[in-house]
């Protein structure tokens, strides 16, 4: 299992980077294009659908990879201890906050169905779909950083992937 999700964390990693840079090339085009009077009049639902998934892939690698969702100036001051149960707490809400978005993001999803982004005839859920699949990743990455914490003694630091270059 644990090679099966290193794998789809390298694939939704190189995901996001074919996300990032097909859009900066669409929106360059697309403003290129503008400028010598031949408009992509598609470009800019096709970038709406592809930021969408791009900030929902990108918050996961994000709460993957380091300790991004925290301040840490209080809660260093505490004791170890304090400080190992307050991240659990908070881990636990993030993951209380992710899930009334993947409940509220799937009905978005079914109530949009019929909606149709019309330059590209699909429907517009297709962008709210984002929302619940990118939460439900990163409900899975915050509750293995959780597991990882419980088990870490307090006085020890945990063990988090290291941002790396991808590409």
């Amino acid at each position: 299992m644990k090679k099966f999700y290193e794998k789809f964390c390298r694939f939704e990693e190189q995901f996001a980077l074919v996300l990032l840079a097909g859009l900066t090339l669409l929106v360059f085009v697309s403003a290129l294009m503008r400028t010598i009077k031949h408009p992509l009049n598609w470009a800019q639902d096709v970038a709406l659908v592809a930021f969408a998934w791009l900030i929902f892939i990108g918050g996961d690698i994000a709460v993957r990879g380091s300790g991004l969702i925290g301040v840490d100036l209080l809660v260093s001051k505490f004791p170890k201890p304090v400080q190992k149960w307050l991240d659990v707490f908070y881990k636990i809400l993030i993951i209380g906050f992710l899930g009334v978005l993947v409940f509220y993001g799937t009905r978005m999803v079914t109530q949009g169905w019929s909606r149709r982004i019309a330059a590209l005839g699909i429907s517009y859920s297709w962008v709210t779909m984002a929302v619940p699949v990118g939460s439900l990743l990163m409900i899975i990455s915050t509750a293995i950083s959780l597991v990882k914490r419980i088990q870490t003694p307090a006085d020890e630091a945990v063990t988090t992937e290291k941002a790396r270059d991808i590409g």
